[in-house]
């Protein structure tokens, strides 16, 4: 015995030799074949990942990881899986009914050229004009209309719509609009 050491604490030696027995008496046979297992499939695993060659990759996924790549990739990965997990299969049916919908539509329109008329016309500059006008039109009218009072109703308030000269253009414009719609059908 060593100066350092009394009769009452045993040695290193037999603290490691205590522990050593009492992990041997803890461990049963389950959790022995359930580590050898856990280590074969981690053998196994880097044993692929030589076979692979995966040590090319790593600069490459290196590179992704520094400038924020991989990062993006997962939380895109996430996403999706999130979206799959929160789509019903009524919504799924309900989806592939519009999809279907949209390519027979589409379809239509290109067996008989209208999709190209459309678009030919739709590309005009002064077409372009028109819509850009008449959107914006509508949406200072929409903004202007929720602020006015409601109407009181009556002879004597159609008698002062009918009598505002900006009224009065409207329907002008309203009454050839309709003038030449006719002549289209014709």
């Amino acid at each position: 015995m060593s100066e350092t050491q009394t009769a009452e604490t045993p040695s290193q030696t037999e603290e490691i030799g205590s522990f050593m027995s009492s992990a041997s008496d803890a461990l049963t046979d389950d959790m022995v074949s359930r580590l050898a297992g856990t280590f074969g499939e981690a053998l196994d695993m880097l044993d692929r990942i030589n076979r692979s060659r995966l040590e090319r990759a790593l600069p490459a996924i290196r590179r992704r990881v520094e400038n924020g790549d991989l990062e993006r990739i997962v939380h895109l990965a996430r996403r999706l899986g999130g979206a799959e997990e929160a789509l019903t299969d009524e919504m799924i049916a309900r989806l592939a009914g519009v999809a279907t919908d949209a390519l027979s539509l589409l379809e239509q329109l290109t067996r008989n050229n209208a999709l190209g008329q459309i678009l030919s016309f739709l590309l005009r500059p002064e077409v372009q004009n028109v819509l850009v006008s008449w959107g914006e039109a509508l949406l200072a009218a929409s903004n202007e209309y929720q602020k006015l009072p409601p109407p009181k109703g009556g002879i004597s308030g159609a008698w002062r719509l009918l009598g505002d000269p900006n009224n009065q253009q409207a329907m002008q414009f309203f009454g050839l609009f309709g003038k030449q719609l006719q002549a289209q059908r014709s």
